[in-house]
């Protein structure tokens, strides 16, 4: 079993994160001017989660570290709750987008209303916030988690997700 990730599991990786970060700095200031931005990047951002979620289905992953329990037991919940709040998160957006009374554009230019429907905007809406507030604790978690491994236990876990040599 492979110590660290693959190349195309690094990049994917990487790419979601950056993602992530930006889409919940556009969220925390989101303006009208930005807004079509925000909605252009949060599609990017599903299309990339589904290739990663592909990607994760197929390609082996290395052996967890060696930690006790419940530090398993929290590292798998952090990372499969990460997985499943990014993944919702566009999806919650599309639904306050596709369906608003607004006409919302993603990138100034691809409309994305469908039809005016209260009930699925409001759903959409009221679970939008609450998850990307999730999504910003499980991140600090990941990013604790991580730096933890390499610079308390300094046993490479960082190192394994981290660019460059195979």
């Amino acid at each position: 079993m492979a110590e660290k990730f693959g190349g195309s599991s690094k990049a994917l990786h990487w790419t979601v994160s950056v993602l992530v970060l930006l889409m919940l700095y556009g969220g925390a200031t989101l303006s009208r001017e930005t807004a079509t931005w925000h909605f252009g990047f949060g599609i990017i951002t599903l299309i990339v989660m589904v290739f990663w979620l592909g990607h994760r289905m197929t390609h082996p992953r290395p052996a967890p570290l060696p930690m006790p329990r419940w530090q398993q037991i929290a590292s798998k919940s952090v990372h499969h709750l990460l997985t499943l709040a990014v993944t919702l998160q566009p999806i919650l957006g599309l639904m306050m987008v596709m369906f608003s009374k607004r006409d919302p554009v993603a990138f100034g230019v691809i409309p994305l209303k469908i039809v005016q429907n209260d009930t699925i905007y409001a759903i959409g809406h009221e679970l939008h916030g609450p998850n990307a507030l999730l999504i910003a604790i499980l991140v600090a978690l990941h990013i604790g988690g991580a730096l933890y491994h390499q610079f308390i236990l300094k046993d490479g876990g960082l190192t394994r997700m981290l660019p460059g040599k195979r």
